[in-house]
């Protein structure tokens, strides 16, 4: 079977949009169901997997970044892949990526080096990179199959992902494993609440 770079790089896309959907059931468990995003720090299922699949998220992120920036420059200088400005999917996936980039940014800074805002401030900014991580995956995966299809025969046909007639499960697939895997999670991390309560004057906000 063939293996081209684009089809490496939507799995890419596709496990980071499962890693980054695992994290946003636990951030949305935290804050909205329990309205507490200082629960994620105090549950040791909750940290363990937000922490965990975040950094999966992040290092899928990093590499599709660097693969994008490749062909991008690519197809600036050299027209290779094809600069398509008249292309819809083109310009939607491309152009939107560079603000997508700061909200990245911006969330992993605070994540790993002041973390304190993450539970105040600036909450929103999970939320905002989930939706970043969504618009990627999917504007990344129709991009890529409309470019498979006898019309337009930039790429071979998909040899692991799924053909362009499921295109649509292909999409889903990553919040469906993905809230699968937090479901699982989220049962575990009330299991183990439930056996373990949280001590008097721990801060729970």
């Amino acid at each position: 079977m063939d293996f081209v770079m684009a089809e490496f790089n939507t799995i890419i896309t596709f496990l980071g949009m499962l890693c980054a959907t695992v994290q946003g059931c636990t951030g949305l468990y935290a804050m909205v169901y329990k309205k507490k995003m200082g629960l994620i720090k105090l549950n040791d299922v909750l940290f363990r997997s937000h922490r965990a699949f975040g950094g999966f998220a992040t290092t899928l992120y990093l590499l599709g970044l660097f693969s994008g920036i490749n062909s991008f420059v690519g197809a600036v200088t050299r027209n290779s892949p094809p600069l398509e400005l008249e292309s819809l999917s083109f310009n939607l996936h491309t152009w939107p990526s560079f603000p997508v980039v700061v909200v990245f940014a911006w969330k992993t800074y605070l994540s790993y080096f002041k973390k304190g805002p993450l539970y105040g401030k600036y909450r929103w900014l999970g939320p905002s990179l989930f939706v970043a991580w969504t618009y990627t995956w999917v504007t990344a995966a129709v991009s890529y199959y409309l470019r498979t299809l006898p019309s337009n025969p930039q790429h071979p046909a998909p040899s692991f992902l799924l053909p362009y007639s499921y295109m649509g499960l292909q999409i889903a697939l990553p919040f469906i494993l993905g809230g699968l895997i937090g479901l699982v999670t989220l049962r575990r991390s009330t299991r183990a609440a439930g056996s373990t309560p949280a001590k008097a004057g721990e801060d729970t906000r």
